[in-house]
């Protein structure tokens, strides 16, 4: 791969979300690409776009995919590729334009923010070689009963984590937070209404949940909330998962209504979790596969999709992508 990136020819198709949020304020992707005979830029106006682009980019011999947009447009154009490339799949390079970006946090690019496209192309004119990409597994979502096509994505939540993400979505960027500070605002509000308010009935209640990793058998019970990503870091630092991690998905499920919460975030967030968590229920792992049932709303990277009539999910990664880290 090394070659065939590093090569001045390779071909670069741009996906851009012209409603992300950086997007809105034009900072010139276009124009740095304009005069470059082997840059494609293309915008997406709706969804049903995107396939049509990647189809442009792949009749094109497009190499690497710059993925101009915040994480819902990643899950997008991951979820779109495999149907258009096959088994030979492009490099991609994500711009960190949306809300959070949390996939262009972990794959080493949201740290330039307006400046990750031109560092991207002073990357291209020295070579891209092995030390600048960051091979992640992605995740695969299968509603077993068909409701939906599958999804790829790398960040999933269910129970607390769509709470937390409603919140941020509806009290925290909407007062102009984005980034680590909105992160940091969506923490901090949810586990103090989840530690000190009175919701006995709500989010801390939890909701049923059947759940099955790998070989083992599947546990029903009421869950506060279950974390499934194949990234490898956060935002903040933040990093809620301890125990084996040597499978393509790392796991966080915690039972409701979930005792000495307030110690248990303490214990999680300083990574120093105690041998009492698990028996209290709060547990961590990594699996290649998990059997999901739940009748409830969940989230893949940023939004929310429903579990169907059945509410059957199986949950593994059948795909790897290098990402470009300039």
């Amino acid at each position: 791969m090394k070659s065939n990136l590093s090569s001045p020819l390779v071909r670069i198709g741009v996906m851009q979300n012209p409603f992300s949020t950086l997007n809105r304020k034009r900072y010139g992707v276009g124009h740095a690409a304009e005069h470059d005979q082997e840059i494609f830029v293309e915008q997406a106006q709706q969804t049903s776009d995107i396939i049509q682009i990647l189809q442009r980019f792949c009749d094109l011999d497009v190499r690497i995919i710059v993925i101009d947009g915040g994480d819902g447009t990643v899950r997008e154009v991951l979820s779109q590729c495999p149907e258009v490339f096959g088994n030979d799949m492009p490099a991609f390079c994500i711009l960190p334009s949306g809300k959070t970006n949390v996939c262009a946090h972990d794959t080493g690019t949201a740290k330039y923010k307006r400046d990750a496209f031109n560092r991207f192309l002073a990357l291209r004119k020295l070579g891209i070689g092995q030390e600048h990409l960051r091979r992640r597994s992605v995740l695969r979502v299968e509603w077993e009963d068909g409701f939906h096509k599958p999804v790829h994505g790398m960040l999933i939540g269910f129970g607390g984590f769509r709470e937390a993400t409603n919140l941020a979505q509806s009290h925290v960027h909407s007062k102009g937070l984005n980034h680590n500070a909105a992160v940091a605002m969506t923490i901090f509000s949810f586990f103090y209404n989840a530690v000190f308010g009175n919701d006995d009935q709500g989010v801390r209640a939890g909701e049923d949940m059947a759940i099955g990793y790998d070989d083992e058998a599947v546990n029903n019970g009421p869950r506060f909330g279950a974390i499934l990503t194949s990234l490898n870091s956060f935002l903040l630092g933040v990093w809620p998962f301890w125990g084996d991690d040597s499978r393509a998905i790392t796991w966080l499920d915690v039972a409701a209504p979930p005792p000495h919460l307030l110690r248990a975030v303490f214990a999680v967030f300083s990574k120093r979790t105690k041998p009492w968590m698990e028996k209290a229920g709060y547990r961590s792992g990594s699996a290649n596969e998990i059997l999901i049932e739940t009748g409830k709303p969940f989230i893949i990277d940023g939004e929310t999709f429903e579990a169907g009539p059945g509410g059957r999910l199986r949950i593994n990664s059948d795909l790897q992508v290098d990402f470009i880290a300039p």
